[in-house]
């Protein structure tokens, strides 16, 4: 380990290094190790003032020596490093999600053994080989509303064990927990449709069979051996316009009431739907786009009857 120390010692690139790479502060200090090397290196230095020891003296140079070469080389191991995240995170509520964080190496350089801790604990420990590296937080909250990750930190003890390299990162982030979903009543899941057999498909015409189309749809009677054609239907359930107004259903526990319209908001853009949420003045419109359905979540997540 020594070795491959002094090797990246020499590739070090001194006029840019205490650049700063970005806008958190690198805490550099000894760890418990790190003070019993400090006051090893003072006693051997007591030790040749006082009985004029040269070897004493020398070693506490050596020792003082790879200590300040152990706290260049743990700044540099830990420098360059950027931490990303998305603007919002989405969480149902009571359910444990890994929120996804990039580490990005911005040096050419590995960065060996850094640890990533996260409310005081290690989470995982890592070697950026990679430009790109992928983390992973668990996080959980029983109620909805709106959270902030705490703070990130990453740190080493490369490469002797006796200093400690710090980085702190405040996520600017927020992570919106919206209602636990849960099964509405009966009256709900008929009103829409929801695990009710419907023979949803009416016919409408025919059209010339085209490569690709379902031989099991082919209009016989239409077609001959020199061309065929195909029935044409559509899907009922599909051009119905739903609506899901919450000031109607004045008698079901609001709390209750936007945990049963998660579980409805699921089904409709899990079976890519139509529907309309409607709360007081506010309008909301699901579609096919994960933007609408986020939209959504972040309503009831705030949401006050």
């Amino acid at each position: 380990m020594a070795t491959q120390s002094i090797f990246r010692f020499k590739e070090v690139n001194f006029k840019n290094f205490f650049k700063p790479k970005n806008n958190s502060k690198i805490y550099i200090y000894p760890n418990f190790n790190g003070i019993i090397l400090g006051l090893f290196i003072f006693f051997c230095f007591l030790i040749s003032v006082f009985y004029e020891n040269n070897s004493g003296l020398l070693l506490s140079i050596i020792i003082f020596f790879i200590f300040f070469i152990s706290i260049l080389i743990s700044h540099q191991n830990i420098n360059n490093l950027k931490l990303s995240f998305l603007n919002e995170y989405y969480l149902e509520a009571s359910q444990n999600k890994k929120l996804s964080l990039i580490i990005e190496n911005s040096s050419n350089e590995k960065k060996l053994n850094i640890n990533i801790d996260y409310q005081n604990k290690n989470i995982e420990n890592l070697n950026f080989f990679k430009k790109i590296n992928t983390i992973k937080i668990d996080f959980s909250k029983k109620y909805r509303g709106k959270y902030g990750l705490e703070n990130i930190s990453l740190n080493s003890v490369y490469p002797f064990g006796v200093i400690k390299t710090k980085v702190n990162y405040k996520p600017e982030c927020e992570v919106i927990v919206y209602p636990e979903s849960k099964k509405p009543n009966q009256d709900l899941l008929n009103k829409f449709n929801i695990n009710k057999f419907i023979d949803a498909d009416e016919f409408e015409g025919i059209d010339e069979f085209k490569n690709g189309d379902s031989y099991s749809k082919i209009a016989w009677k239409k077609s001959t051996l020199e061309k065929k054609y195909i029935k044409i239907f559509k899907d009922q359930q599909k051009e119905q316009k739903f609506i899901l107004d919450l000031d109607k259903y004045r008698e079901i526990e609001f709390e209750l009431l936007i945990s049963y319209s998660v579980y409805i908001i699921k089904y409709y853009y899990l079976n890519k739907l139509n529907l309309t949420l409607k709360h007081k003045s506010n309008i909301f419109i699901l579609d096919n786009n994960e933007k609408s359905l986020n939209q959504i979540y972040k309503y009831l997540a705030n949401v006050k009857n």
